[in-house]
This record gives structure tokens, C-alpha cells and sequence, in this order.
């Protein structure tokens, strides 16, 4: 038992002061991504956006294995669709641009139905594209409090950002269907909390380029159980969906802060060393728990002991089957893991089986 004992004190001085163990490196992930955005004329055309209709579906990737402490990928897919109206009396050939110079895949672009091919890229200025209303901190959607991104912001050090460019033809006094889709990555922050904290920023401000623009609608998609906070005032229309809708263009643009649903016990929790301490704890509960209970209940009844058993086991594979420290310890939380299932099976053995030995 003094054994036991030790390595409680040993697992507890960890979890009180985590840093020390990272102190040659860290595991955590700090990354943002380039904003998407809107569309954004590349020439002086009378052309007037009649409405905009933005769906941004985030899914998650569930590949996650156990004890594969990698946080998940998240990424967005975005389908926007524009009504367009040539106000000339002439057909006009309109060269457009879309901001996305970061990761991203399967593009369409249809107008009335038809494909049309992108063109190539073109480098234009952030402030462009971004305005003067920059959302530059970060939000913690599960407590909602800002702070200050760690990693190297790729939106306040860049001078200009890439573009898709591709060109439509539009018939004189007519309005047209402009659908884009594609999918690209969140960018994510895994340094300041328990749990990750991804972003998305969509542009809106390359709109007011247009000589009109208004009627935008938005809805959002986010995984189930997901913490979400967003800078406009989007209502929460099921569990899972939220929309908004626009008379004008908003003064900010779109920015998405996402915190995943991580696990059933580790949600109650947001910073590391209280997951931690409650793991710590879980042992001199589980041994109190059988120290107290009546022993004739526990033998004959070995079914409440081996459910009770499981519970323990399965609330330390739920703390530690996520990245909750640092270097070096992301790499041994299995053999933690493994300490502890051991400690609790002998607990277990020896008061239900040889209850006798206490």
C-alpha cells in the first residue's frame, strides 16, 4: 500500500506543476490559416450583388484513434451563392477574384448551372480584402474570455494575400446564379487551454467593392456538442445550426471561433492540471469507495465491484487519451494509463477477493 501511495504523490506533484516537464519543448500546435472571403471585382463594372447566401458547414474529422493524442483536423465547407445583376445594356465579361491563398480543395465555380474554370491566382493587399475592422484577438468559446494568439498571425504579418480568379459573362439587364464551393482548413490554437480552440474568418469587406450590395443570409453547421462563439449576431436555430440575415453588409467581417465536443468527463474540465489533479484523485476515491463498502455486498455481488472497476478505468482513458501536456509526457500517458489500471486492478483484487488483507 505505501507503494501506491507513492506514485499518488508522484502523479500529484506532476499535475500541480505541469510546466516542468516540458521544459526541453512543447507538443502543443499553434497554427492560423488564411481567411476566405467574397467575392471581389477585378474591373470598375455596374454590377450589383442582389443577395448573397453563405452556408459553412465545419466538420471533424473522427479518425481519431485511442491514445493518439493528436488533436482533431477540422475543416470548413463553403458553399456561397450569389445573386448577380448586370444593371448595362450590354453583356459584360466581369474578371472576379476570391480570396483563399491557404490550403484548400475541390472547388466549383457554376454560373446558371454551367462550370466555369479558374483562371489562375492574383496577388492582392490584406487591407483590401480585410478592411479597417480586423477581429485580430482570439475567444475562447467555452469561457468566452479573449486572448492574445501565441503562434505567428499570418493575417497581421502579411501584406497581400493570393487569390482564385476566374471570369463570368453577364447578359445585359439580367440576373444570374453564382455558386462557389470548396473546403479549406481551420486554423487552430492548442497552447492556451485544455482544449483546442479553432478559427475561421470569412471576408465580407471585398462586397462593398460592388456598386451594390445587400440581403445577406448566413448559416453555420458545427459538430454536435461543439462550444461556438461568432462576432455576428447569429441566432441559434437547432442544436447543431446557427443563421443570421442582413439588410447591409456587416461592418466586421465573419469570424468563427469553434471548441469541439473532446470527451465525456474531460469536457467538465478547461485547463490541464485540474484534468490532471481529478485523474490523481480518482485513485484514493476508487480505494475509499471499496475500503467502505460492505464487503459481503462486494463478494457475492461481483458484478457492482467489476462495473465500478470499469467506470474508474474508463474515466482515466477519457483524461488521458487526449494531448493534456507537454513534451515528453504526450508520449507516455499510456504507460500512465497503464499504471493506473494496474493500481486500480490490485485495489480491486484485494479487497473483493482477499477482503481479509484489510
Amino acid at each position: 500500500m505505501e507503494k501506491i501511495i507513492t506514485i499518488i504523490l508522484l502523479l500529484s506533484c506532476i499535475c500541480i506543476n505541469p510546466e516542468f516537464i516540458s521544459a526541453n519543448g512543447t507538443s502543443y500546435f499553434e497554427d492560423t490559416v488564411f481567411p476566405s472571403g467574397h467575392v471581389l471585382p477585378l474591373e470598375e463594372r455596374v454590377v450589383s450583388i442582389v443577395s448573397e447566401k453563405l452556408f459553412i458547414e465545419i466538420e471533424q474529422n473522427q479518425t481519431k484513434k485511442p491514445f493518439n493524442t493528436e488533436n482533431p483536423v477540422i475543416q470548413a465547407n463553403i458553399r456561397v451563392v450569389y445573386e448577380m445583376l448586370n444593371q448595362t445594356e450590354e453583356d459584360l465579361t466581369v474578371p472576379i477574384a476570391f480570396p483563399q491563398p491557404g490550403v484548400s480543395n475541390h472547388w466549383k465555380v457554376i454560373l446558371d448551372g454551367e462550370n466555369v474554370p479558374l483562371t489562375g491566382t492574383v496577388s492582392i493587399k490584406t487591407k483590401e480584402l480585410t478592411g479597417e475592422n480586423q477581429h485580430k484577438e482570439w475567444i475562447h468559446p467555452r469561457i468566452g474570455e479573449k486572448y492574445t494568439f501565441g503562434g505567428y498571425d499570418v493575417m497581421s504579418e502579411s501584406t497581400s494575400m493570393d487569390s482564385k480568379t476566374f471570369d463570368v459573362t453577364l447578359k445585359a439587364r439580367q440576373t444570374h446564379t453564382l455558386s462557389i464551393e470548396y473546403k479549406t482548413l481551420l486554423g487552430q490554437d492548442e497552447r492556451e487551454s485544455l482544449h483546442p480552440v479553432y478559427r475561421l474568418d470569412y471576408l465580407l469587406h471585398p462586397a462593398s467593392y460592388w456598386s451594390d450590395f445587400k440581403n445577406l443570409f448566413i448559416q453555420v453547421d458545427v459538430p454536435s456538442k461543439s462550444r461556438v462563439h461568432m462576432n455576428l449576431p447569429l441566432d441559434k436555430e437547432s442544436r447543431h445550426t446557427y443563421v443570421g440575415e442582413f439588410d447591409e453588409l456587416p461592418e466586421e467581417n465573419l469570424v468563427l471561433f469553434i471548441s469541439p465536443s473532446s470527451g465525456l468527463l474531460i469536457d467538465f474540465f478547461n485547463s490541464r492540471g485540474g484534468a490532471l489533479l481529478f485523474f490523481v484523485v480518482l485513485l484514493p476515491v476508487f480505494y475509499l469507495i471499496l475500503r467502505f463498502t460492505n464487503k459481503t455486498l462486494l463478494n457475492r455481488k461481483k458484478w457492482f465491484s467489476l462495473i465500478l472497476l470499469g467506470v474508474f478505468i474508463f474515466a482515466s482513458f477519457d483524461i488521458l487519451s487526449h494531448k493534456i501536456m507537454g513534451y515528453p509526457i504526450t508520449f507516455v500517458q499510456f504507460i500512465l494509463f497503464a499504471m493506473y489500471v494496474l493500481i486500480l486492478s490490485l485495489l480491486w483484487t484485494r479487497n473483493v477477493k482477499n477482503p481479509e488483507e484489510y
